[in-house]
């Protein structure tokens, strides 16, 4: 059998940013998955409903983390797979992806110890800096299909 890498070989190029975004979807199913015991097992978050509490509740953190990170995936992977389609620059794609991926994993680490403030500490830079470096992939897209 072969493998797109194959039948395409310009996409060995990215496949660094490809392996983030691999990474990038299980992290997100495991936070899913996660939300059940941090969040429901203690009854302190009803699923389907407005989340009760604020910051300093784990179950409100691990849930507005899985939200996020559900809400931020489908701008990376519509940015990156055009990125790819495009033939965008491969060294500033992956570059990108690997500090998205980089700053992703901070933001999640910063949400779940619940550490800083609520805006404007480590978990609001973290979250900058993956709108960052997903705009600079979306703008390699655009020129790259100028």
């Amino acid at each position: 059998m072969t493998t797109l890498f194959d039948t395409l070989p310009y996409l060995e190029a990215y496949r660094p940013a490809l392996m983030v975004l691999a990474i990038l979807s299980l992290m997100t199913l495991i936070q899913n998955f996660l939300t059940a015991p941090l969040a429901f097992v203690k009854e302190e978050q009803v699923p389907g409903m407005p989340l009760r509490f604020d910051h300093t509740k784990l179950s409100f953190r691990a849930l507005r983390t899985y939200q996020n990170s559900a809400e931020s995936l489908p701008a990376f992977v519509a940015a990156l797979l055009v990125a790819i389609i495009a033939g965008s620059a491969a060294v500033v794609i992956n570059i990108a992806a690997g500090v998205y991926l980089a700053a992703r994993i901070a933001f999640w680490a910063f949400y779940y110890a619940g550490v800083g403030k609520i805006a404007g500490g480590p978990r609001t830079l973290s979250f900058v800096v993956c709108l960052l470096a997903n705009i600079v992939i979306a703008t390699a897209a655009l020129v790259a299909l100028l």
